[in-house]
């Protein structure tokens, strides 16, 4: 089931670290299509929660929250 979290400035640095996490982890393999294309979305992605509202309706799963 999905529910709704406000964002939060804390659930937003939340959610960065994890995007950055993730970054770093791709940093650490060979560069490729499928890496640039992960980071390439994922730099999408971190853009897009910098610029959202605090507030915003954000959806989590059950296991996400």
């Amino acid at each position: 089931m999905t529910d709704y979290k406000p964002l939060t400035p804390k659930f937003r640095s939340d959610i960065l670290d994890s995007i950055n996490s993730q970054v770093s982890e791709l940093n650490a393999c060979q560069e490729n299509a499928f890496v640039l294309a992960q980071k390439v979305g994922l730099s999408a992605l971190q853009n897009l929660i910098k610029a959202l509202p605090d507030g915003h309706p954000m959806p989590v799963k059950e296991g996400d929250k």
